[in-house]
């Protein structure tokens, strides 16, 4: 009774305020004490983030208007024959090389000569021109081979050189640089960071003045370089830097002022004044990474990325540029080694045996093999639908914060998982831990291209905010301009446009989503899962709204409850895009995708109930968000057991899953995948005999004819390997 006593109310409130002339006498006050008291400080760096990229399926979610039909119709780019031959052929070939020479020259010529560091470029520029699905493919195997195999390949192909005057570059930059970038005759490296600024680049101390110098003869207008730079990847071999500093005209030789933002330039290594070579050694890795420094290094104008037009563009351009490392290179990394740690501890946990029982039987660690697998399809799903955004010619920059951020905490989270499944295996280091890599090196994924934390904090809710929100970034703009009237009635709308969500919220969730529209055609969890996420939405941006009242100019500071927002909203993205590859799984998988929407269901049901504890008042909210309480339980035991008996049992669910893992003929990793197939077969002598572990008793079952020939050959090499399989690298000390 108390639920839709409360529901009258809000009713009663809403047909108040939806009188123009009432709805005014409110806001005019608040436009008074906003326009006099809050002070909207947005930095230009700030500024330009905001600006660069698309927004596109996360503004549904954030105004929670789910048009089914931008989340489904979204096509894939079917791979070309040449780029499956290349993924086919060339990639298994620099595998094979490497894991036979490491980074070696050869590996490095191997590199250059196939085309790996061209998969951007333009075929006229002698590249390869890759769709971002083929381009996340090979990453992703590569990634599962070895991620200092996988790193080398990626960084030229991501914030590089290459990408920056493909879409900035002057004309002959792109003629005359392009070409060599694409066939290894230069190696390019690009450098940030600097010793005291890292994710705030504008605190660098790099600089560049302009001034006239002599250059190869004649005095010519350029700038004149100090930098000190660190963390950038291939820097000691690197024969091109592109180098971002900031840029003064002290002169005014330019025009009228002198400090001129963040400038990119190409700066050859071989310049006077460069030290470069000296090495960094990133944790558990040993791609090439350093430090490098230059002391009044000039160069022409000409060296600037886009020319002389483009200096103090260089934010924008970084900003606009880093899709393609959020969004393909380290979610592909990540995908790879959570589908490597999903497809060893799935084929050790039926191996392995604790009591005469495969691990997997034990619930403790089915558990972890389901959420395990769970992550790697729902990380499958979000990468899925962000290439083909990418393929479609859009640049979607919240996305990509999302998917960097989100892959690599479930690589963190995944591979830990598969290091207690796997005990004290993958504990020794040697050639027999095929974790222990991955292990060591998810730090650096953590790391790079915005810490995860300021990731979370305040890039994905905070630019998300301002960039989805429908009325939030025009009415900071009119407070600017003092532009009371704007201001009025973008209020209105606004206030309209929260009546609407709380609504439509608080009906849903009486009525647990079953008046949510879904697309044609749904049914079971499916059509759940649609309602479930409809009405998310709508209390997400009811929310939203209600952290806009409270904290105003103050919620970017708001960093905790802003994490919970982006969690929040990371959810959505994933149940969203689950929904949309689902299309494509065919039923094979069912189970599993209703046991991760029901988790994904209730965490999200949970992340709102804790938004609402932060927020004062939170029993009242509760009462609007969540009516009916957490409805959506965890997904069930007896669901769990289904899930898990179909990972083990079906190889083809398996496969499906960990599709990009690669690994060569006679390595840890084959002798596992071996093993596992026989121990599928083996399973059934097994359920006859009960488990046997000893060559003695395996032969003794034949003698007593409980087994046939057969089944005795099966065993033996089973137990064979198997014993293979749980031994570690030890050394003499």
């Amino acid at each position: 009774m108390a639920i839709w006593i409360i529901g009258f109310i809000l009713l009663f409130i809403n047909l108040v305020l939806s009188v123009a002339f009432i709805r005014l006498l409110l806001i005019k006050p608040i436009v008074s004490r906003f326009a006099n008291k809050a002070k909207f400080s947005i930095s230009d760096t700030e500024r330009v983030a905001i600006e660069c990229g698309d927004t596109y399926w996360e503004k549904q979610l954030f105004i929670n208007q789910l048009d089914w039909h931008k989340l489904l119709n979204i096509k894939t780019k079917l791979l070309s024959p040449i780029e499956n031959d290349f993924i086919h052929n060339k990639v298994p070939l620099l595998c094979d090389t490497f894991i036979q020479f490491g980074l070696s020259d050869k590996t490095l010529d191997q590199i250059k000569s196939a085309g790996f560091w061209s998969l951007n470029i333009p075929k006229k520029y002698g590249g390869l021109d890759f769709s971002a699905q083929a381009h996340s493919k090979i990453l992703t195997q590569l990634s599962s081979c070895n991620i200092s195999l996988a790193v080398t390949v990626m960084v030229p192909n991501s914030l590089g050189p290459a990408e920056l005057i493909l879409h900035y570059g002057t004309d002959e930059q792109k003629k005359d640089l392009l070409p060599k970038l694409a066939t290894g005759v230069h190696i390019p490296c690009f450098a940030l960071t600097s010793t005291e600024a890292g994710s705030d680049a504008g605190a660098m101390i790099d600089s560049g003045v302009i001034c006239q110098q002599m250059h190869n003869g004649d005095n010519v207008l350029g700038i004149r370089l100090n930098w000190d730079k660190r963390y950038t990847t291939l820097a000691p071999i690197a024969t091109l830097i592109g180098l971002a500093f900031k840029t003064y005209d002290p002169e005014n030789l330019i025009g009228t002022q002198s400090d001129l933002g963040i400038t990119c330039a190409l700066v050859d290594s071989s310049l006077k004044g460069v030290s470069i070579g000296r090495c960094h050694h990133p944790i558990g890795s040993n791609f090439s990474n350093g430090p490098h420094q230059g002391k009044d290094v000039f160069i022409p104008m000409s060296a600037v990325i886009g020319g002389q037009a483009m200096i103090g563009q260089g934010w924008l351009m970084l900003m606009e540029s880093l899709s393609l490392g959020r969004g393909i290179s380290l979610p592909s990394l990540s995908l790879a080694g959570v589908e490597l740690g999903l497809k060893t501890s799935l084929e050790y946990a039926l191996i392995r045996k604790q009591f005469k029982q495969s691990l997997y039987r034990f619930q403790g660690i089915s558990e972890q093999l389901v959420s395990m697998a769970a992550d790697t399809l729902i990380m499958k799903a979000m990468s899925n639908f962000h290439l083909d955004l990418l393929d479609q010619g859009l640049n979607p920059s919240v996305s990509s914060a999302i998917l960097k951020y989100h892959h690599t905490e479930l690589l963190r989270t995944n591979i830990n998982r598969a290091m207690d499944i796997h005990g004290g295996k993958t504990v020794m280091l040697g050639q027999r831990n095929y974790l222990s890599d991955l292990y060591q090196a998810i730090p650096i994924a953590i790391t790079v291209e915005g810490a995860n934390i300021l990731t979370r904090s305040m890039i994905i809710f905070g630019q998300g905010l301002l960039r989805c929100h429908p009325f939030l970034k025009d009415e900071m703009a009119s407070l600017e301009k003092k532009d009371l009237t704007l201001f009025n009635q973008l209020s209105g709308r606004h206030l309209a446009h929260l009546i609407s969500v709380k609504i439509k919220g608080f009906v849903l969730q009486l009525s647990v989503g079953r008046l949510a529209k879904t697309p044609k055609n749904t049914k079971g969890f499916e059509k759940h899962g649609y309602q479930q996420l409809t009405t998310l939405s709508a209390s997400f941006s009811f929310l939203v709204e209600i952290s806009l009242i409270k904290f105003g100019a103050k919620i970017k500071f708001q960093e905790s409850v802003n994490g919970m927002f982006s969690d929040l909203l990371i959810k959505m993205y994933g149940i969203s895009t689950l929904l949309r590859y689902h299309q494509v799984l065919g039923n094979e998988l069912d189970n599993l995708v209703e046991w991760t929407l029901q988790k994904q269901i209730h965490q999200s049901q949970v992340l709102l109930s804790d938004i609402c504890d932060q927020l004062n008042y939170s029993s009242i909210f509760k009462w609007v968000i969540l009516p009916r309480g957490i409805k959506q339980t965890f997904p069930s035991i007896k669901l769990q057991d289904k899930v898990i008996n179909q990972l083990i049992n079906n190889s083809n669910l398996k496969d499906m899953l960990t599709s990009n893992v690669m690994y060569a003929k006679h390595s840890a990793l084959d002798e596992l995948d071996e093993a596992y197939i026989l121990a599928l077969e083996a399973e059934k002598v097994y359920k006859r005999v009960g488990y046997v572990d000893n060559f003695e008793a395996i032969d003794a079952l034949l003698d007593k004819q409980l087994i046939n020939v057969d089944d005795h050959q099966l065993l033996l090499r089973l137990t064979k390997l198997r014993q293979k399989i749980l031994m570690v690298d030890d050394y003499e000390d």
